[in-house]
This record gives C-alpha cells, structure tokens and sequence, in this order.
C-alpha cells in the first residue's frame, strides 16, 4: 500500500510542475506562433538603438559579427541573454549592457496570448578606426 501510495504522490507532483512549466514555456520556432515578437517601429530601428549605444573600443581593425540569444517575455522585457557568437575585446558584455537597457518590444503571440519566445540576432559591429 505504501509503495502505492507513493507513486500515486508523485504523479500529482510531476502533472502540476509540468502545468507550471506550460504557462512558461518558450517558444523555440517562430512557425509556432501567430504573431512574431517586434521592437517598437521595426527592427531596422532596434539596430539604430543599438548602434547608438554600442560603445566600440578603439582598437584598429576592431569589428566583426556577434550573435546574440535571448529571451522576449510575455511583458516586452528581455531576459536569459546568451552570447552564441563573440569577437572578444569585451564585446558580449557591452552587448548586455546595451540590451538590459533596451525598451520593451512586443512580444510574440499565439493564440492571441502573450508568450515568451527565443529570438536570436546577429549584430555587425564596425569600427570608425
């Protein structure tokens, strides 16, 4: 009786963590929405926002493509950013600066619900020197 009652326990435990983890799940495909996440006014003006804060070092030939994962939650905010691609010289950290300061984007939809989606972006960096 004991053994059942056990499994019985957890089986409760696992249906309510996996209905936790439904609520917050992430979209990982962008074909699984209906409504993809966007910054205010278009992307062309969240690579504006970045290349006017983006601090670049001076270092001659500094530059190169850094790729970066994140988060766009249900709010607009970002979160759980990854540098995928770096090109060194403290890049992915003035990266995360700049995106912990971005404004809130609208975030993706699916059945006409808010949901945290996985966005990666690549972002060429060129240096002035």
């Amino acid at each position: 009786m004991i053994k059942y009652l056990l499994f019985f326990t957890f089986i409760i435990t696992t249906n309510s963590y996996s209905q936790e983890i439904d609520n917050n799940e992430v979209v990982l495909n962008n074909a699984d929405i209906d409504e993809k996440p966007a910054f205010q006014d278009g992307l062309e003006n969240f690579y504006k926002y970045i290349a006017k804060n983006f601090k670049v070092p001076e270092i001659e030939g500094y530059g190169g493509k850094i790729i970066v994962e994140y988060i766009i939650e249900k709010d607009g905010s970002i979160s759980n950013f990854n540098i995928i691609q770096d090109i060194g010289y403290g890049s992915s950290e003035e990266v995360t600066r700049v995106f912990k300061k971005c404004p809130k984007w609208r975030p993706g939809k699916k059945n006409g619900k808010a949901v945290r989606t996985l966005y990666r972006l690549p972002i060429t960096i060129i240096s002035g020197k």
